[in-house]
């Protein structure tokens, strides 16, 4: 049998060919989602940074009336109307709650924020101020 000149192609070459597609797919995959996932921790960090401004400046105004934006009778750690102000300031999709508050100087020394899958951390101490971004990724979820 002949081959036609100019078409041989072995089945060598088509695994090959088939493989080099697979793995640049691949690589493609894993770059978009670390793209995707590094974008998203990146709004999530903005928009704690948006409601800690908004605390602090709701601080000011519940301080002006002799109020405090902090409760460690709650959960959150907000006191009442502290949310519907934080609302106002700041449009967001997070929850949020303060963990640590200085009376003191009346400002915010711990904050978390939730967003989806992507937990913000601030934390102060002195005059050091930390963020921290994660990104949690649920493993498998157990029902009984």
């Amino acid at each position: 049998m002949r081959e036609k000149e100019g078409f041989s192609i072995s089945f060598a070459k088509v695994i090959r060919i088939i493989a080099t597609v697979l793995a640049v797919a691949f690589i493609v995959v894993v770059v978009f989602f670390v793209f995707r996932t590094r974008v998203k921790a990146d709004q999530a960090f903005r928009d704690a940074k948006n409601i800690y401004l908004a605390l602090s400046t709701a601080e000011i105004e519940f301080y002006s009336q002799g109020l405090s934006v902090y409760d460690p009778a709650n959960y959150s750690g907000l006191s009442e109307g502290v949310e519907e102000r934080v609302k106002e300031l700041v449009d967001n999709e997070g929850t949020y709650r303060i963990v640590s508050y200085d009376m003191k100087n009346h400002r915010v020394t711990g904050m978390i924020y939730n967003n989806g899958n992507y937990y913000v951390t601030f934390s102060r101490e002195n005059d050091e101020i930390e963020w921290e971004v994660k990104y949690l990724m649920p493993i498998y979820t157990y029902k009984d």
